[in-house]
Order: C-alpha cells, then structure tokens, then sequence
C-alpha cells in the first residue's frame, strides 16, 4: 500500500526539514554583473553534488568543516546544547527586522496523486536581504557559516528531499550588497487536495517554507524584482492536468508549538495551480449517468396493466446506478464531503427512488380501482389514472431537463470561472513583467531568459512600481 501521510498536522509539523546545510553550498560574489576574472568580482566555489537528508528534532551533535579555492577554512557547528558561532559573532546592529525578499520558480511539476494527496516538483527558492556588512568588500567572499542567513525550514516535504544550496552577493553602484541564498529542491511534497468541485478542480501546489528565526529578525515580503512562476514546458501530467504559470506567493506569521520562545515566526507559501482535464470524466461518469437515468423514461409506454416490468427495469436502473457510483469513488480519498460528481450522480439515484416509489403507488391504486369498482365506474376512474401517469411523465421531463441545464450552469458560474480567474492572471503576471510578450503564445519561460538577459546589461531591474511610475 503507498505510504500516505496520517494527518495533515503530522507532516506539516512534524515532517520538518532543514534547509540550511553545512556542506552542499557553492558561493559567488560580484559587483555590478562584472564578467568572470574582473578585479572588481571574486568567485569562491565549493562542492555542490546532489545530496539527500531527512532532517529531524532528534539529530545528534556533528560538526563539519570544508575548505574553498582560496585555502579559507569554514567550520559549521550544529550542536543542541551552545549557542551557533554566527549568532555570537554577528548580530543585529539595530531592533528593525531584516526583510527577506523570497522568489519561486517550479520548474518541474509531475506525478499529482489525488487519492494519497501529494505532487513532485523541482523548485528553484531564492531568499535574498540586504547585508550592511559586506558593504564595500566585493573581494570578501561570503562565508554562510558566520555571516546571517534566514534558516530556512521546509513544512510539507514528505520523506527524503533533495537540496542544493548556492549563495550569491550582488553590489550595486554604491557597493551595497545583497545576498542571494539559492535552493533546487527535488522530491515529493503534501498537498491537501480540496475536491468540492472534482472533476473541475482546481489544486493548489504548495511550498511552505518557514523559519526558526522570530518574526522580530526577520520577515518574508515577495520579490517584485524577480518574476515567480511554473515551467509549463516541462510538466510530466500534462494528460490530465493543465498547469498555471504564475505564482502567489502568500507571507504570514504563526507561534510554532515545538518552540517555548512565544514569538511569531514567518512563514512563506509558494504556490502553483493545476487544473484538472475533465474531458475523461464528461464521457465516462456525467454523460454515463445521463444515460442511465435517461432511460427511465422507458418505463412510462409500459402499459399499468404490466406495473411489475416497470417497477422491474426502475430498479434495475437504481442497482446500476448506485454500482456505478461506487466505482468512480475509487479514484477519489477518503473525504467527508460530496464532490460536483458526486452531487450529480445522488440527485440521478434519488430521481430514479422517485420513479420506483411512484410506480408502486400508480400500479397499487391501478389494482385497487379495477378489483373494487363496478364496470361503469372501473372505465371512468380507470382514464383518470391514464391522464394522471401522462402528466407525471410531463413532470418528470421537466424535472430532469431543468436539472442537467442546472448542473451545467452551475459548472460555468463556479468551477469555471475560477479557471478563468487563472488564465486572466497569466496574462496579467506576463504584462507586468515583461510588457512586449502581450501575447499568448510567450511562456514563462521565455519572459525568464529575457529577463536574465536584460539584467546582464543592467545592474539593476526595476520593480513593478517603478514602471508604473515613470
């Protein structure tokens, strides 16, 4: 059986993940885009192969040390009972916490289990702040084991992750710095999949990542200088889901309950959306019921005198119904709601308990008529009853016509236009981040390779405001 997460508590907050490593990191700095081999860049590079661990509270005391180009040693420790050497060496020079501006990019999205709640992806994260400390200094390569970094923690992986971690230092024309901290995640996260509106759902993806830093070092604020999205290029279910390219990204603050210290810490949700197709499910479970329950109008020509073979093929079509159901809830969770099919096939099935109990009740009153009455009385109250099924097969049209064009209403006004919303946020996030891709046809991917080329000319890219402004 594939392993599923107990709860959704259990794997966001008891499934933790460090973020922060001490080996895995590469290192660079530069000046003002300066080209490789400037006086004005220095580049230090340590060994960033693909590695894979599964933090948890119990980790044990462990110290490790690695050596750059330069001959610069680095120690890292990570012990439970002192204090980190960066924290004794650096601290804040002032109250205000540091902004860390947080970036994501899904660029690769696959495998969107339903039924056990989870999704892989490869994420590249960027959390860049500013550092008044390396003001001045582009020569200094920047050592992530003594300088500040935002200790990132990730909420909603589920077994072993993959990380690589790089760090970057920016300087702008001033000399200030900015320092970059780059992670490529691969592996499997937990989604709650919300299903109210399956087939035509819409799922949100999501990275949660957190900090064990309190929210009055630092907090997260969405980076409007570098544009977040999904590769839709590279999206391995593209059979049965159609994939968004933006992204929201979505800050806010919680008191983590493993944690005595009582202070807010920041948390950052990164998520992507996928629309599921819902072509298969049209033709295979809606239009199979509509012809299911269809079919009961073949009871009506049966004539009263033959109610056994109505009530007969009413309740064959009820069995078949209810049997059918029970399949198609096998591609589904366990959930303690109805779905859109759901609600669907139940109002079917209970407009086919209709038809039975209605025919029971014609055929009993049919009988009692023709056994109790006299001749003469037996023909006039016999074609009452003729009239009276010929107006409950012209109720029952109705019925069933105003509920098929009820459900189809339904599904443009509300599943629909959410999709909508999406494509119109596409749109909408190209526009702002690059304004001559005004056109369906530009990806994502294309605004992100003609942004990196624009920001190898410039030193700096202006946000959004400050387009708008000038």
């Amino acid at each position: 059986m594939t392993e599923r997460p107990t709860s959704a508590r259990s794997v966001q907050k008891g499934g933790r993940q460090l973020l922060q490593m001490a080996t895995n990191r590469r290192v660079n700095a530069k000046e003002n885009d300066a080209p490789a081999g400037s006086n004005q860049s220095n580049t230090t590079e340590h060994d960033s192969k693909n590695s894979t661990f599964n933090w948890s509270t119990g980790i044990a005391n462990t110290k490790a040390t690695s050596v750059d180009v330069n001959g610069v040693v680095e120690e890292k420790y990570n012990d439970s009972n002192s204090t980190p050497l960066k924290n004794l060496v650096f601290k804040q020079l002032d109250k205000s916490p540091i902004e860390v501006h947080v970036r994501c990019v899904f660029m690769r999205v696959g495998d969107i289990d339903t039924l056990n709640e989870r999704y892989y992806a490869e994420i590249l994260f960027e959390a860049s702040w500013e550092e008044p400390r390396l003001k001045g200094t582009p020569k200094e390569p920047f050592n992530a084991g003594i300088n500040w970094t935002p200790q990132l923690e990730l909420l909603n992986g589920i077994g072993e992750l993959n990380d690589n971690i790089a760090y970057s230092v920016f300087y702008d024309r001033q000399g200030l710095a900015t320092v970059t901290e780059h992670h490529k995640l691969k592996g499997t996260l937990w989604e709650r999949m919300e299903l109210q509106y399956f087939p035509f759902d819409l799922q949100d993806l999501s990275l949660s990542v957190t900090t064990s830093r309190s929210g009055k070092e630092m907090f997260f604020v969405k980076n409007l200088r570098k544009p977040s999205g999904a590769n839709c290029r590279v999206f391995t279910d593209e059979q049965e889901w159609y994939l968004f390219e933006h992204v929201d990204i979505e800050t806010k603050e919680e008191i983590e309950e493993y944690l005595d210290d009582g202070h807010n810490h920041s948390v950052v949700i990164c998520s992507c959306h996928a629309a599921r197709k819902y072509g298969y499910y049209i033709w295979n479970a809606y239009f199979l019921i509509f012809l299911i329950t269809s079919a009961s109008f073949t009871t009506f020509p049966i004539p009263l005198t033959n109610i056994s073979g109505r009530v007969q093929i009413s309740c064959t079509l009820l069995l078949t119904s209810i049997t059918f159901r029970w399949l198609c809830d096998k591609a589904l969770p366990t959930i303690s709601y109805l779905t859109a099919v759901d609600v669907y096939a139940i109002g079917s099935i209970f407009s086919l308990c209709l038809l039975n109990i209605y025919n029971g009740v014609i055929g009993y009153v049919y009988y009692y008529i023709s056994t109790n009455t006299t001749n003469s009385a037996t023909t006039v109250n016999v074609h009452s009853i003729i009239i009276i099924d010929r107006w409950a097969l012209v109720v029952y049209t109705i019925l069933f016509f105003v509920y098929q064009f009820g459900t189809l209403a339904w599904m443009y006004l509300v599943p629909w236009k959410e999709r909508r919303n999406m494509f119109r946020m596409d749109k909408i996030n190209r526009i702002a981040f690059a304004p001559k891709y005004d056109s369906r046809r530009a990806t994502f991917m294309d605004i992100l390779r003609s942004t990196t080329v624009k920001r190898k000319v410039a030193p700096t890219v202006p946000t959004i405001t400050e387009v708008d402004q000038s």
